[in-house]
C-alpha cells in the first residue's frame, strides 16, 4: 500500500489518544497525572535528599501535577500538528499546507476537544487550553520547520563539496 494511502493515520490516531484522555471522568485524569507528578516529586526528594512536610510536599505536587496536566496539552498538539504535517508533505503539498493548515486544523480539534469535555463528568472546557493546545502545534510545526531547514541546508552543504573541483 502506497505511503499517500495512510499518511493520515498518524494523525487519526493521536486524535483518538486526545479524544480518550479527554473521555475520562475528572476524577480518573487527575489520579493519572498525580501518579506521574507524585513520581517526579519522589524522585526529586530522593536526589536532593529532601523530605518535605506535608503540606509544603501537597503544594509542589499541586504545582508539579498543572505543569504535567499543561505540558501533556502542549505535548500532543505539537505531535498532532506534525502528524497533519507528514500527510501533507507526503502529498507533496505547497509548503504553506503543511505549514499552515496542520495549526488551523489542530486549533478547530483543541476546540471540538475542550467542548466534548463539557459533556463529560466533572470537567470543563477551557479556552485557555484551546490556546495552549494551538500553542502545542505552533511549536511542533516550527520545530518540524527547523529540523527541515537544518537538513536541507546540510545536504547544500554536501552536494557543494561533492561538487566542487578538488
Amino acid at each position: 500500500m502506497k505511503l499517500k494511502y495512510i499518511s493520515w493515520f498518524p494523525a487519526v490516531l493521536i486524535m483518538g489518544m486526545i479524544f480518550l484522555f479527554s473521555s475520562k471522568p475528572a476524577a480518573a485524569s487527575d489520579e493519572s497525572s498525580l501518579v506521574i507528578a507524585n513520581t517526579i516529586l519522589n524522585v526529586y526528594e530522593n536526589v536532593s535528599d529532601t523530605q518535605y512536610e506535608i503540606e509544603l510536599r501537597t503544594e509542589k505536587l499541586n504545582v508539579i501535577d498543572h505543569v504535567v496536566r499543561k505540558s501533556a496539552h502542549f505535548t500532543e498538539y505539537a505531535l498532532l500538528a506534525c502528524a497533519i504535517a507528514f500527510h501533507f508533505f507526503v502529498w507533496k503539498r505547497k509548503r504553506i499546507w503543511w505549514l499552515l493548515a496542520p495549526i488551523i486544523f489542530a486549533g478547530l480539534y483543541a476546540a471540538t476537544d475542550e467542548f466534548h469535555q463539557t459533556m463529560v463528568q466533572g470537567r470543563s472546557g477551557q479556552i485557555r487550553d484551546v490556546l495552549l493546545d494551538t500553542a502545542g502545534a505552533v511549536t511542533g510545526i516550527f520545530l518540524l520547520w527547523l529540523i527541515r531547514a537544518i537538513i536541507a541546508k546540510r545536504k547544500m552543504k554536501r552536494e557543494k563539496v561533492a561538487t566542487s573541483p578538488q
